[in-house]
């Protein structure tokens, strides 16, 4: 008896990590939670291990779910080296749930960025801007400019997505812009770093509280992202 539950006890330690990884989907390329830093790097909840290197000093916070980041808007960002897994060609889906303080970068810069690939050839850089009065802005194939604003000083969750012909977003689950006419995604042609709380460009660093850092390389449809919104890692 005693053995039995020494066998089954082993199976359940080395099954579990398999079981945890087969729920988080082969699409989803990186998952930034936030819950698990580790000698100065961010652990990455997706099958790719695509984990973060913290810059500057980042105060861990109460988030959204579990902890999140808070960024100065200057000094402090995550860097996500390149890996191929992060490449994107027919669609992709970028969310956080974010509590900004500003729409702008620092002074004045008409952007500030939430998470961003590469900037030439761009895969997806998302951020909040001035432009439609506090909204979000994605370039990814070309530029647009949600039809929703983002609220300031207040916990929102924000989506933005590449189809392969347009961009899609939503604000807090509900459908915040369509624009069609965009660009292919550069797949294997960006191989540049990622970064979460700033852009490539500089002068766009996030000023606020990030957290649920989410990307997949297709388009979750409008049921998944509602479902996204409301789930934490440990609800996956």
């Amino acid at each position: 008896m005693f053995k039995s539950s020494i066998i089954s006890l082993v199976f359940f330690i080395i099954i579990t990590p398999f079981i945890q990884a087969k729920n988080l989907e082969k699409s989803m390329i990186l998952f930034l939670s936030f819950d698990k830093i580790e000698g100065g790097k961010v652990v990455d909840h997706s099958q790719y291990h695509n984990d973060g290197e913290i810059a500057g000093k980042p105060q861990k916070v109460k988030g959204k779910f579990g902890n999140a980041l808070k960024f100065n808007g200057k000094t402090d960002w995550i860097t996500v080296k390149h890996d191929d897994s992060l490449q994107v060609d027919k669609g992709v889906t970028v969310m956080a749930w974010i509590n900004a303080e500003r729409h702008s970068g620092p002074g004045g810069a008409k952007w500030s960025g939430i998470l961003a690939k590469s900037n030439n050839p761009r895969s997806y850089s998302f951020y909040t801007t001035t432009g439609g009065g506090g909204a979000l802005h994605f370039s990814s194939g070309g530029g647009s400019t949600s039809a929703k604003k983002v609220e300031l000083n207040k916990w929102q969750h924000v989506v933005a997505q590449h189809t392969g012909k347009g961009h899609i977003y939503y604000v807090n689950g509900e459908l915040a812009g369509e624009f069609s006419g965009k660009s292919a995604l550069p797949g294997k042609a960006d191989t540049a770093e990622l970064f979460v709380g700033k852009t490539h460009e500089g002068s766009r660093e996030f000023l606020g509280l990030i957290d649920e850092v989410r990307v997949w390389n297709r388009v979750l449809s409008e049921e998944e992202v509602k479902k996204q919104m409301t789930a934490s890692r440990l609800k996956l």
